[in-house]
């Protein structure tokens, strides 16, 4: 009798267990200028469930000749939203921009942005958003500025009642009594870029399990909802000694060829001679840092953060959606991910 009532309890404190996990969105982002999606792309997307992209609309950046904002890389969309899917427009901002702007500046580049995001959603015929994000990574120095462009972006009247969500990086969290708290509903937590990119000798700079350590422990402190988002890519750095000259992304391991580069070590290519490489000319001795998130340091990452948040609703975004990515991860692999957080 006491073997059953152990079995009944045990079972009972499973299943206890399986309804308080915390419900995720599965989503991805997309990057790209123009929403193209392949056959895998969309067939990626249906079996893993995912019902939400976070579109990036398009770049803010700091026009130097006519010394004021000017949008860059608008989306087009050669496809259409798959059936069921949630659109959120994000709109890329550099801090350089902000930090050249007055309060009438600030308050104007909320007007634009908002007018931009609404011609790109009534020119593609996309229904309204349920959510906006803005992407930007401030700065103490910029703080005041970027919540005067949140707070004036929620008053234009047609998103007066639309969910309005920030990116948040790992420093944002750690330091947060000094770059401050955005004025909106939801945080993005992004858990990726965390390390020195252009220190050719740190660990990789998309993530490292010790660096992320760093920042983790005050991310069950930070008083705004947190989504989660977890980077999938593969890049190159390009240095002339210490210097970072340039990206190449995607870069994976199978374009680096023994005929151009001497493998110094892991991750470590020496050019052998002067060539064009990905149409950047490389001279002899110059360095390819290749810096890879696969599918097993994704699901560490995964899993590393699930610990660390809140158990409530969010959605967990994969950066990002591209025919690269896609090739790399099985489906096996992305649900990994996605199920680290359940």
């Amino acid at each position: 009798m006491r073997f059953w009532l152990l079995l009944l309890l045990t079972f009972t404190l499973w299943l206890s267990g399986c309804k308080n996990r915390t419900p995720i969105e599965r989503s991805f982002y997309y990057w790209q200028s123009d929403f193209k999606l392949t056959d895998a792309m969309q067939t990626a997307l249906k079996e893993t469930g995912v019902t939400k992209l976070y579109i990036k609309f398009f770049d803010i950046t700091w026009n130097q000749e006519s010394a004021q904002p000017m949008p860059v890389a608008d989306i087009r969309f050669s496809s259409p939203v798959p059936a069921q899917t949630k659109v959120v427009p994000v709109v890329f901002i550099t801090n350089q921009t902000l930090s050249k702007l007055d309060t009438t500046g600030t308050k104007l580049l909320a007007f634009k942005i908002a007018k931009r995001i609404e011609g790109t959603i009534a020119s593609n015929h996309l229904e309204s958003p349920e959510e906006i994000q803005i992407d930007c990574d401030w700065t103490e120095g910029t703080r005041e500025k970027y919540f005067l462009l949140l707070t004036e972006l929620q008053k234009f009247p047609l998103y007066q009642n639309t969910i309005w969500s920030a990116t948040i990086r790992l420093h944002q969290v750690k330091f947060m009594e000094n770059t401050g708290i955005p004025p909106v509903d939801r945080g993005m937590l992004m858990f990726y870029n965390m390390g020195n990119i252009e220190d050719i000798n740190a660990a990789n700079s998309i993530y490292d399990k010790k660096t992320a350590a760093l920042y983790t422990a005050r991310i069950k402190d930070y008083p705004l909802p947190l989504d989660a988002a977890i980077a999938c890519y593969s890049w190159g750095l390009l240095f002339d000694g210490d210097e970072l000259i340039k990206i190449f992304y995607p870069l994976y391991a199978d374009a680096i060829l023994p005929s151009d580069f001497t493998k110094k070590q892991e991750g470590l290519y020496i050019a052998k001679r002067n060539f064009y490489f990905e149409g950047q000319f490389f001279v002899e001795g110059n360095t390819l840092k290749l810096e890879t998130i696969n599918p097993d340091l994704a699901k560490d990452a995964a899993q590393q953060l699930s610990r660390e948040l809140k158990n409530e609703n969010r959605s967990v975004i994969l950066y990002h959606l591209d025919e690269a990515i896609i090739n790399q991860y099985t489906h096996e692999n992305i649900e990994n991910i996605y199920r680290s957080f359940n």
